[in-house]
């Protein structure tokens, strides 16, 4: 029976931990930028009128801000100060002819005028009624004056002091107060009131430690954005919007970079980068905007995930702070124009990435500049100065966090960037270097297949320096035994014709757990560690099964035995690797084979792993398969230009295995 791969010494999840694995990241992620973003939602709570401050609340960034309690005032006092609207109440005049009818016709009156002044009496009286609107707060003195005004001017003063204190007697108010008109010209008088403006400097102490809290001391607070209370809504609103985030994220890498959708390596990266970068946002926003991290996760994601993934991230990021309020949009366009700018241009070296880092400082303060000059913001010489000095100051920051960043962050993931691998495909790199001394043949198969599975990469759009390094290491192990295998016997004898195939089999076997130990003992990147156990995948040690086979018979051999444990290849890099090993071994051990003879070898081998399903886990298309087989062919030729054609030639040295099984010459032994 095979091994399993902790008795082989190879720790991979299960696929249904690999899932399990892959949501709990998820789940994290969201929950994490729920609470990033979500804070000034969850964390601010509302100071009220009459409590006491249990510590000094000052303001945390200077501003002019409106005086929400001086501005009400104002609009208050000129709301009440306008005149009052009166309307005319008719049937208040007809009450008062009546009355003053009933007067002249009772009594005294009735004899003291004759019918021609009485009914002078009653047009005096309209006619008082029609020029004079009388109001309640008129005394009968001032009535009794202005009916004087209104009487024939020939009768005798005695009758007419008395007509005129008889008209006052009958008369009331005749206007009524206009409530919706009055109310409607308070409110334009105290919309005419400008807001009373008020300057909030920062450290400013708004409330004493100790002191009640007061209405003025509320408003100050609400207005600088210090005192909010918990919106349920808008913290709904954005569990919603993340979700629906998420799932266009999914999508994407689901559509255009699926070999990162079900990483949890990758994804992460990407909720770790999105939770710092929205922590400080929200944290530090207001009172440092130009110190956001947003282009150094820009320049991050570029690195380790391509410049596709870091524009969707870095524009959904963008529009989250905007939406949410964490940075003001001059600030926020300044941060976003330099993120886009890390996006752009390949960075090959460390010095690529340095100089990056300031022209993104530049790029930064540009951009702010130029926002300033288009929305004519005032701004003194001095304060100008001083903002771009910021938003330089902060977009070279980014770039030095990103910078810090990246050994942490490979550490962490389990992830490398371009810098990583081109210092392990150094080959004064240790375990290079033993390689060669100890395992020469090995070292020139390991660089043979590098410069064969570079190609197969760049021929699909697959990671080739990834490739490239993962096949300098995939037989690392090797030189711990490097006898057992051909390409270092250099014409001696081979150890195996002298063991049985299963001690054989035990000892090729090694070559995988000793390469892991070594790469764990020297800190290869878990990516790059990968290409050991990977690039063998699941298949047959077929040179010692059909050894066993000759033996033992074939129904008594069991071909799980000499199956590696795996797993089979992950990604389509360690699926390159595995074509480009046994593609060079077969291709190294033919004598002076023609171009036909090659293509139809390198053919057979892809055939044989295919079919043994080697494949389904890589993400390899056929379309793929068939682009990378080309490559090896275009490789091959490059390197064999001058061969000439020869008759066909054998290509293995023992009588074909049963048919279950194609040998070939990889397991380094034949």
């Amino acid at each position: 029976m095979a091994p399993t791969k902790e008795q082989a010494g190879i720790d991979f999840l299960h696929p249904g931990a690999e899932l399990g694995y892959w949501l709990a990241v998820v789940v994290a992620g969201y929950i994490g930028l729920v609470f990033a973003l979500g804070a000034p939602h969850i964390l601010n709570q509302r100071i009220e009128v009459g409590e006491v401050a249990t510590q000094n609340i000052i303001a945390k960034k200077s501003m002019q801000v409106v005086d929400e309690l001086a501005t009400h005032r104002a609009r208050d006092f000129a709301r009440h100060a306008v005149s009052p609207v009166l309307k005319w109440d008719h049937s208040a005049d007809d009450r008062i002819i009546t009355r003053l009818n009933k007067a002249l016709e009772s009594g005294i009156y009735s004899n003291s005028y004759s019918t021609e002044q009485k009914a002078q009496v009653i047009q005096s009286t309209k006619q008082l009624l029609k020029i004079s609107p009388l109001l309640p707060e008129q005394d009968q003195k001032q009535l009794q004056l202005s009916a004087l005004e209104v009487l024939p001017a020939n009768w005798d003063a005695g009758l007419r002091a008395q007509t005129a204190h008889l008209i006052a007697a009958c008369l009331e108010s005749n206007v009524l107060l206009d409530t919706e008109a009055t109310k409607a010209k308070g409110e334009q008088a105290a919309r005419q009131i400008d807001p009373v403006m008020k300057e909030v400097k920062k450290g400013d102490l708004i409330v004493p430690r100790g002191q009640v809290v007061s209405a003025e001391h509320v408003h100050t607070l609400g207005t600088v954005g210090g005192n909010q209370e918990r919106d349920t809504a808008a913290l709904m609103s954005l569990c919603i919007s993340l979700l629906a985030a998420f799932v266009l994220t999914g999508i994407f890498l689901w559509s255009y970079e699926p070999r990162h959708m079900f990483s949890h390596s990758s994804i992460g990266l990407i909720c770790t980068i999105c939770v710092v970068t929205s922590s400080i946002a929200a944290f530090a926003g207001a009172q440092y905007p130009q110190f956001i991290p947003l282009p150094a996760a820009a320049l991050v994601m570029t690195i380790f995930l391509g410049p596709r993934i870091a524009a969707v991230i870095a524009m959904l990021l963008i529009i989250f702070l905007y939406t949410d309020s964490l940075v003001k949009l001059p600030d926020l366009i300044a941060l976003g124009t330099a993120s886009m700018f890390a996006l752009g241009g390949r960075i090959s070296d460390r010095q690529h990435l340095m100089l990056r880092g300031v022209l993104i400082g530049l790029t930064q303060a540009g951009a702010y500049f130029a926002i300033v000059l288009l929305t004519q913001s005032a701004h003194s010489a001095s304060e100008l100065i001083a903002d771009l000095t910021l938003q330089l100051l902060g977009g070279l920051s980014s770039a030095i966090v990103a910078i810090g960043s990246l050994p942490f962050l490979e550490n962490l993931f389990g992830v490398v960037t371009p810098f990583r691998l081109a210092e392990l495909t150094d080959p004064t790199q240790p375990l290079l270097r033993q390689l060669e001394d100890r395992a020469p043949g090995t070292y020139q198969h390991s660089l043979a297949v590098a410069n064969l599975a570079e190609a197969g990469a760049k021929a699909i759009g697959a990671d080739a320096n990834l490739a490239r390094t993962g096949s300098l290491y995939h037989d690392i192990g090797k030189l711990v035994r490097p006898v057992y295998f051909i390409e270092n016997q250099l014409g001696n004898k081979n150890p195996h014709d002298e063991i049985p195939p299963e001690e054989s089999r035990d000892r090729v076997l090694a070559h995988v757990t000793d390469g892991i130990t070594l790469a764990h003992k020297y800190g290869l990147p878990k990516i790059v560690q990968d290409f050991i156990p990977q690039h063998q995948g699941t298949t047959v040690m077929a040179y010692f099964y059909h050894k066993a086979c000759l033996r033992d018979g074939t129904e008594n051999v069991n071909t799980s035995f000499y199956r590696y444990p795996g797993p089979k290849p992950q990604s389509k890099e360690a699926a390159i690797v595995m074509l480009a090993d046994v593609s060079e071994a077969v291709t190294h051990s033919m004598r002076d084979p023609s171009e036909e003879e090659v293509e139809a070898a390198i053919s057979a081998v892809f055939k044989a792993r295919t079919d043994d399903g080697q494949f389904s886990e890589s993400g390899m298309t056929a379309q793929d398969l068939e682009k990378v087989k080309k490559a090896f062919g275009r490789v091959w030729r490059t390197l064999h230009h001058e061969r000439l054609k020869y008759p066909s030639t054998t290509t293995g040295r023992m009588p074909s295995p049963p048919d279950s099984v194609s040998p070939s010459p990889e397991e380094g032994c034949c």
